[in-house]
């Protein structure tokens, strides 16, 4: 009954002072009050859904072998979480369907094959995926741009510290590199499968496919609006570098990804750049350290082209300043310390994150070759078991045709084009240049002052 008698006095105090107030202020009373309550409904609508805004870009791993068909279609699974606001909002592992869409023509690759008498018209796909199976099931439209440059993956970090090796522990280590990838291949999971490809490869022609592990980054052409119980409050651990071992060092691991293209052949030292705070990084209180969509201002520090005679581009770069979403600015100290890479791109990072392409053996492998395609005109040998082994260069057929023919010349002629190939590739081909595409996720290591201020007191 009390709080009846209040409301009724409220009302007739509210009546009372409109009563007094001129007609044109009451009518901008009224304005104001129903502009403030527009603004209060719209907040609360836009509060109820999660936005994935357009231009975020979305790492897809395809999840098993397709043809290399147009119209094929495409399983992928999201091999980073999206986040928004700080928040998860795709979690890895979200899958994503689409199609191949096109198909372009690998001139690099049909080229190479060439040399080896492979004539299968190689090609790269274009994919495009429309879809995402939520965690709840749900299945929602996507609109993404089209991706061609879809590749197996690895992700490269610093080894551990290694005494420097002489051009023949070089050469050793390249060769004994060789022979673990070689047993890999053969005892490894899916050997089965691997050991039919190796069989394809060595044929004039074969079926082409697109392999399991090969990524795209794709980008959002329009938004995403997820419902907010899709998003998952969990924040990531503040992350430590593995080098950390004594208790109260502060140094920290942000994962970002680059805005814009980095390569050896067009990148000149001092050039600055952008890369991307990926996924926020919090304290061990779970106080917020560096939020999501943070600006790392990075520069080149080293970089050489790659050259003729096989030599190889290398780039190195750090990261000196860090730019909040509020536009604070905090100078820092950052090294790249891991990075996803193309397999056939075969990289390596030293411990100071220079990148630069896995030297090859340019002496033990040619000096064998060689040795094995002189086998034939060995007087010693028996003509098949020298043919088996010399007549190596244009794949299966070519060692077909060197153990049915009955001419030393021609196994032996076989086997040192094979040896004239590799001599090419590892002595005169020109070198290969490091590369790193648009949204490539790259780790980056801070130092502990920078660490320390970042922490709350």
């Amino acid at each position: 009954m009390h709080g009846r008698f209040l409301l009724v006095g409220q009302r007739f105090r509210t009546a009372r002072f409109l009563m007094t107030i001129s007609p044109l202020r009451k009518l901008s009373l009224m304005i104001a009050l129903s502009i403030a309550g527009t603004k209060a409904g719209a907040s609360q609508t836009q509060g109820n859904v999660v936005m994935i805004l357009a231009g975020t870009p979305l790492e897809a791993q395809l999840s098993e072998h397709v043809p290399m068909r147009v119209g094929t279609p495409l399983h992928a699974t999201l091999a980073y979480p999206i986040y928004v606001q700080n928040a998860i909002a795709l979690p890895l592992g979200t899958i994503l369907t689409g199609s191949i869409i096109a198909l372009q023509q690998d001139k690099p690759r049909r080229a190479n094959a060439r040399l080896n008498a492979d004539f299968t018209p190689f090609h790269r796909p274009v994919v495009r995926f429309d879809h995402a199976e939520l965690p709840n099931g749900a299945s929602i439209a996507l609109a993404t741009t089209q991706a061609s440059d879809g590749a197996p993956l690895l992700h490269l970090t610093p080894p551990g510290q290694r005494k420097k090796r002489s051009l023949i522990g070089q050469e050793w280590d390249a060769l004994h590199q060789r022979v673990i990838d070689a047993k890999h291949a053969i005892t490894g999971p899916d050997k089965g499968d691997r050991l039919l490809q190796l069989l394809y490869s060595q044929l004039p022609y074969h079926p082409e496919r697109v392999e399991n592990g090969t990524t795209w980054n794709c980008v959002l052409t329009e938004p995403i609006k997820l419902p907010p119980s899709i998003t998952s409050h969990s924040v990531p651990p503040l992350a430590q570098t593995k080098n950390q071992k004594a208790a109260g060092e502060t140094s920290l691991l942000l994962h970002a990804y680059l805005n814009q293209d980095l390569s050896s052949e067009s990148a000149k030292a001092g050039q600055t750049f952008d890369a991307i705070i990926a996924e926020p990084l919090r304290g061990f209180d779970q106080s917020l350290l560096v939020p999501q969509g943070t600006v790392l201002i990075g520069s080149v520090t080293r970089v050489r082209p790659a050259k003729s005679f096989g030599r190889g581009g290398l780039l190195r770069f750090d990261f000196r300043q860090l730019q909040l979403p509020e536009g604070e600015r905090k100078q820092i100290t950052g090294s790249l310390t891991g990075t996803d890479s193309a397999v056939d791109a075969k990289l390596q990072m030293d411990a100071e994150g220079e990148v630069k392409p896995q030297p090859q053996s340019k002496v033990l492998v040619p000096l064998a070759m060689v040795f094995l395609a002189s086998r034939p005109l060995d007087d010693d040998s028996s003509q098949l078991a020298g043919a088996t082994v010399g007549s190596n260069g244009l794949g299966f057929i070519g060692r077909i045709v060197g153990m049915a023919s009955a001419s030393r010349d021609l196994a032996a002629g076989i086997g040192f084009y094979g040896t004239a190939v590799s001599v090419y590739r590892r002595w005169i081909r020109h070198g290969r240049d490091v590369k790193f595409p648009k949204y490539n996720r790259i780790d980056i290591e801070i130092s502990e002052q920078t660490g320390r201020e970042l922490l709350p007191r």
